[in-house]
């Protein structure tokens, strides 16, 4: 019989046409959209058992692709025996493998950092569900594709059924064998193409025992075991299967519905059996169109140093929960039925799916977990997931902080019992009375239940009061013989008694322990919002970050501050060591090493977890996390991971990554204002910059056209013209050109006071001088008011920066004679005023025209803001076009004085008028420098 293999593109199939045409333009648009956002494309061939022709089928579409002038790169392939496969490497080109040595093995691993450098449009991964070797960047290679993918490459990749989590216990039940190396459904679910690469059981047996899928020495065994024909039948039904469930859910995805489906909660512990569990709440939650929360109780006693080797079962199997999609929250509490039944309650969840296992030893809790949450939980639909092993069960209640055995429970259990006893024989003395015997059993063992450990404490103490009354204080006395009728019911109320008491005791102390550092991490976390909104930068953000981390876990953290000047770049590390520690410590564990620093800069670059305790980099001496927020890396957060250590709790990592999540909120609050701000200055300069172009070439006009007038007059006329008229005309150009001169003058010291290109040197000035010089640069029109200069010394001395001031004086000036009718009088004063905070020299223009309406003067200061009725005494548009401004004069004087430390000040005159003062620090004429020199450490003046 011919050997034949079908391949089925999903997506095509039998059905209608036109709904097959409109899924493929989706894909293509969906694809299209991802590959605009710089994400690659992943193409899966997916079989249902080893030999059907997934690497062949990944070759051979290579091909064709290659041949449409797609730049195509064999990444990886694994080695084969299989001639026509190999045959089909011929044409590609093939990166080199990575050598990993381990154990004095070479092993053949993908050499990711060579696909990234040699960055092809397609890469070729054989084996997605492949372990990589100690030594590799991942743990698993379906994270080096998902790197891949992130860099914008397009991976096509092949993997069989059983390699999917979800189908993990499925699998193993009909095939007896349960893989190790499994890939999350979600790296599935999410490929942008899967072709089933399908081939019937019978064809598939005959390949194998032609020798083209194993050797012939494991020929026998894979026909007996997992290559049966019942085997085969059953995986290739189950891998189309997965595959039509796929494309239900892509489609299901992009159909906007209701919010109607059921959500499921998942008890998480550390059993054998919880991945099972697990996987069958997601499953629920699927099935159901809800999603699933995954929760874990937390003993209250249990703290750092309490922890056992099921703290390492219970991170794998929250690991799990994260990888299927589920939320985690943490809970706290000795018997997990009270704390699923709340969250249950409080978060509106009707399914609850749990392990079957027994409850809490104790008169209080019996049951298994299941019956008693549905008496908790009535209104809940409760699903028990049944062990893999039942001595797992028995081992995690052996292992269990609560029934932990230690040396000092045993010798307060054995002083409890001893002092009882003694109190008893001395009250015996007194009064031979059994109920005052039996209360001093059970108030000792209450009292020294409030020191115990765990609840073994109350069954040794009340198994050992019982002993101990018998034997001293049970008629006859000293021997283990009771006659007594009433002797059983006496043993049975003080074992039950001293049992109950004991225990109460112990459940009341761990839940207040519970109850502290809940309330010290939630004083942490409230600590950390305040202080989170108080920052004002992305340093001092991180750096409150890191300190809350180390109240928190007690371990030094390394800081990394994203380099926003370089893309992906890390800022150098800073180190918080723990308080007392002496200092320094953290330093002298090479936290800053090359190969550190190389962790945190992938973490940055990926956004994602990596170092110690995680899958990625985990040879690192850290465990490095990202903070970040939604689409932005701000930071990376090392915390320091001791020998030894696997994780630290799973209440303290939940509270490590809210505290993270906040800070990335936070710096986004801050990068955010940033931008805000920035758009806001943008938005300004460019309202700047149009008022002015506006304002320039309504302004400009006049004088240039009064320019060109007059220039054409004299070149056309001038011999007709005598000589007043002549001189009138060219006073008039020299006027027109000296305001443009001064208006270009403005502008520019205008643009360079707001971009801060314009540094102010402060030196001792005399302030007669700088007067003087601004009077040389007035209007010509002060010919047309009275001036008169008053200075309170001669010898008036000012820090000041005497170029700009002079601007200033001028500015106020030229203000005051443009708005002012002729005739008005006008003062320029400087005098000495004596403060508390020092003496000031005090420069005034003031004038007696109309003066300035209150109304006006809040604004007389704004860039461009020029009032025709202020000041003016006439109608808008009187007054001569020779005495308009673009009102910026008084904005530049503003500017100047600011930038002096000092202001500008507007108030009126009596009986009219304004005037306007600014002052500025005196200095002191020293004798050993002469007037006019400046003091040593201040720039030049230029005069």
């Amino acid at each position: 019989m011919a050997e034949v293999r079908e391949r089925w593109e999903i997506g095509g199939g039998r059905g209608d046409p036109d709904a097959i045409l409109q899924r493929i333009r989706e894909e293509e648009e969906a694809g299209e959209a991802e590959r605009f956002e710089g994400r690659g494309r992943l193409k899966v061939f997916f079989g249902y058992a080893a030999g059907v022709g997934k690497t062949f089928a990944m070759l051979t579409e290579a091909h064709h692709v290659q041949d449409e002038g797609v730049d195509v790169v064999v990444g990886y392939v694994e080695p084969h025996t299989r001639a026509d496969t190999l045959a089909l490497l011929d044409g590609l080109e093939v990166l080199p493998v990575k050598s990993v040595k381990h154990r004095n093995v070479a092993l053949r691993e993908f050499d990711l950092d060579a696909a990234l450098k040699r960055r092809p449009q397609v890469v070729l991964v054989d084996e997605l569900a492949h372990t990589n070797a100690p030594g590799c960047r991942h743990r698993k290679r379906y994270q080096d594709v998902e790197e891949l993918l992130r860099a914008g490459i397009d991976v096509y990749t092949t993997v069989n059924v059983q390699h999917l989590e979800g189908l993990n216990d499925k699998i193993a039940s009909v095939t007896a064998v349960a893989p190790s190396e499994r890939i999350p459904d979600r790296v599935f679910d999410a490929a942008d193409s899967v072709e089933v690469v399908d081939l019937e059981p019978a064809d598939l047996i005959k390949r194998l025992r032609s020798g083209k899928i194993y050797t012939p020495e494991r020929i026998g065994s894979a026909l007996s075991h997992f290559f049966s024909r019942s085997n085969l039948a059953a995986l290739r039904e189950i891998a189309l299967r997965r595959a039509a469930d796929r494309l239900t859910r892509a489609s299901a995805a992009t159909v906007p519905h209701a919010a109607g489906g059921e959500d499921v909660l998942v008890l998480v512990t550390a059993d054998a059996a919880a991945p099972r569990v697990i996987r069958a709440a997601a499953g629920m939650a699927e099935a159901f169109g809800g999603s699933c929360t995954a929760l874990v109780v937390e003993s209250g006693g249990e703290g750092v140093e309490g922890r056992s080797k099921g703290d390492a079962a219970l991170a794998r199997s929250i690991a799990l929960a994260e990888e299927m999609g589920a939320h985690i929250v943490t809970l706290t509490g000795d018997d997990p039925v009270q704390p699923v039944a709340l969250y249950a309650a409080a978060a509106g969840i009707r399914r609850i799916v749990v392990p079957s296992m027994p409850g809490r030893i104790g008169l209080l809790g019996c049951g298994d977990v299941a019956s008693r949450l549905m008496r908790a939980a009535p209104e809940a639909m409760v699903t028990a997931v049944p062990a893999v092993d039942a001595p797992s069960v028995l081992e995690r209640l052996r292992t269990h902080a609560s029934f932990r055995l230690t040396a000092s429970d045993v010798f307060r259990a054995l002083l409890a019992i001893a002092v009882a006893t003694a109190l008893g024989e001395v009250a015996w003395l007194a009064s031979p009375t059994p109920s005052i015997i039996l209360m001093t059993y059970l108030l000792v063992a209450l009292l020294l239940a409030t020191r115990a450990d765990g609840f073994l404490y109350a069954v040794l103490v009340a198994l050992g009061s019982v002993v101990a009354y018998n034997f001293f204080f049970t008629a006859p006395r000293y021997t283990f013989h009771a006659y007594s009728l009433s002797a059983p019911i006496i043993f049975t109320v003080l074992l039950i008694g001293t049992l109950g008491a004991s225990s109460l005791a112990i459940r009341l102390k761990r839940q207040a322990t519970t109850a502290a550092r809940r309330a010290y991490r939630t004083e942490v976390l409230l600590e950390s919002s305040r202080e989170f909104q108080a920052v004002v930068s992305l340093g001092a953000c991180l750096e409150t970050a890191a300190a809350q981390v180390v109240k928190i876990l007690d371990r030094p953290v390394v800081m990394y501050q994203v380099d926003g000047a370089a893309h992906g770049g890390l800022l150098p590390p800073r180190v918080f060591d723990v308080p007392g520690s002496g200092g320094g410590d953290a330093e002298k564990l090479d936290l800053a090493a090359p190969g550190e620093m190389a962790v945190a800069s992938w973490v940055a670059a990926n956004g994602e977890a990596a170092g110690a305790t995680t899958d990625t980099l985990r040879e690192a001496r850290c465990l490095y996390l990202p903070i970040r927020s939604k689409d932005r890396v701000f930071g990376v957060a090392g915390l320091v991971m001791e020998q030894g250590d696997d994780d630290f709790g799973s209440f303290e990592r939940n509270l490590l990554v809210a505290l993270l999540d906040e800070c990335g909120q936070a710096a986004e609050a801050l990068a955010l204002a940033s931008e805000r701000k920035n758009l806001a200055v943008k938005a300004e300069k460019e309202a700047l910059r149009s008022n002015l172009l506006r304002a320039i070439s309504h302004d400009l006009r006049t004088p240039l056209t009064s320019i060109s007038g007059d220039a054409d007059m004299l070149l056309a006329s001038g011999d007709v013209l005598d000589e007043a008229q002549r001189k009138r005309l060219t006073s008039d150009i020299h006027e027109d050109a000296n305001w443009l001169i001064n208006l270009v003058e403005n502008l520019l010291s205008v643009t360079r006071l707001d971009d801060g290109d314009v540094e102010v040197s402060r030196a001792p000035e005399l302030v007669s001088d700088v007067l003087a010089d601004a009077l040389r640069h007035v209007s010509r029109f002060v010919s047309e008011h009275r001036l008169t200069v008053e200075i309170e010394d001669e010898f008036l001395l000012a820090q000041m920066d005497g170029r700009l001031i002079v601007q200033v004086v001028v500015n106020l000036l030229n203000n005051a004679i443009a708005y002012t009718p002729a005739g008005s009088s006008i003062r320029l004063t400087a005098h000495r005023e004596r403060s508390a905070s020092g003496d000031r020299v005090v420069v005034a223009v003031a004038d007696d025209g109309p003066g300035i309406p209150p109304a006006e003067q809040a604004r007389v200061f704004d860039l461009f803001y020029h009032g025709g009725r202020v000041g003016t005494g006439c109608e808008d548009g009187e007054g001569g076009d020779a005495r308009r401004g673009m009102g910026l004069g008084l904005s530049l004087c503003r500017s100047i004085l600011r930038a002096h430390g000092s202001d500008i000040v507007l108030r009126d005159a009596y009986p009219h008028g304004c005037v306007f003062s600014f002052a500025l620090p005196a200095a002191e004429l020293r004798e050993e420098a002469p007037v006019g020199v400046v003091e040593e450490g201040s720039a030049d003046v230029e005069r």
